[in-house]
């Protein structure tokens, strides 16, 4: 929903800064084609462009994870600062260069995800062994780990609030509290995981058809990008409000328990995804640059944040 609000506004303020010389119109998944059509039909040049994420096609990039929601990773502002001014970007576009895109970014990158909603405990790492848990990715890959032995399983967003209800599953993790909020989870759900650290951030990345991209003159290429750029701000901003306002009506129901994962239920988690990481970057060489420099891209921000992290 939020996205959808964004693409509308970033087309709004374009079409008015470059006196209407640059009409995008934007449309949501089913409209024109299914959503899973989308990276075909923009290579192809059937579509102009392409909205999502780019881990939605890990099919095709086994790296994406990377540039969207690895868990473990980045916050927001970690992620714009290292696509920005850290090669992260340069990256992206190596990794795509097999395909038809001229032109790919960041729309803007969201706010953290809840961590899930549970119905049992799982504040310790034995707690998670036999839990019927729904999610997807790299997050999967690591509750499936022997250290946690999580059932994992794949639901659409759409069954979560039945699956949850009828006990199909124990737990599920799905988007940021201001959408989980609208979908009614605490009302079949016991507790409220937080911080999210299986997705930190969520990157909403856009790419354009390369002849399509080709057509258009420099200064609106230009444009498009600075709006780009001016409207990931707001979005980010937008999204932390909304949040926070959903975080003070979950605090204040009496039957939900928002729970902090502990300190070393963290830790732990970090391990084995560090571990699975490392794995990975053995199989590819790509994936292991871009992982090296994300981590070593963390030093720097901690190093600011250990001087200048306000403690109230």
């Amino acid at each position: 929903m939020h996205n959808m609000i964004w693409l509308y506004n970033r087309n709004k303020m374009l079409e008015a800064a470059t006196n209407g010389r640059f009409i995008i119109e934007s449309h949501p998944t089913g409209a024109i084609m299914h959503g899973k059509e989308a990276f075909d039909a923009t290579n192809d040049g059937t579509i102009d462009a392409l909205n999502s994420t780019m881990h939605t096609w890990i099919g095709k990039i086994p790296a994406s994870p990377l540039f969207a929601a690895r868990p473990m990773g980045f916050t927001s502002t970690q992620m714009v600062a290292w696509l920005e001014h850290a090669g992260g970007l340069d990256y992206m576009y190596e990794v795509l260069e097999p395909f038809n895109f001229g032109y790919t970014g960041y729309t803007y990158v969201s706010t953290p995800e809840d961590f899930c909603w549970s119905n049992v405990d799982m504040t310790t790492l034995e707690s998670w062994r036999g839990v019927k848990f729904r999610c997807k990715g790299f997050w999967a890959e690591v509750l499936q780990d022997e250290r946690v032995g999580a059932s994992v399983t794949t639901i659409a967003g759409a069954e979560l609030y039945a699956a949850g209800e009828k006990g199909i599953l124990d737990a599920f993790e799905y988007s940021n509290a201001a959408t989980d909020i609208a979908l009614g989870f605490y009302e079949i759900m016991k507790f409220l995981m937080v911080p999210g650290i299986h997705q930190p951030s969520t990157v909403i990345w856009e790419a354009v058809n390369a002849n399509s991209w080709a057509a258009l003159p420099d200064d609106l290429k230009v444009l498009y990008d600075a709006v780009n750029h001016a409207i990931a701000i707001q979005a980010y901003t937008d999204l932390v409000i909304a949040d926070a306002a959903a975080f003070a009506k979950f605090a204040a129901m009496p039957d939900l328990e928002i729970v902090v994962l502990p300190d070393k239920l963290q830790g732990e988690f970090y391990e084995i995804a560090d571990d699975l990481y490392n794995k990975k970057s053995a199989e590819d060489p790509f994936f292991a640059e871009v992982y090296k420099s994300q981590e070593e891209f963390k030093k720097t921000w901690k190093l600011f944040e250990q001087y200048q992290s306000p403690k109230l």
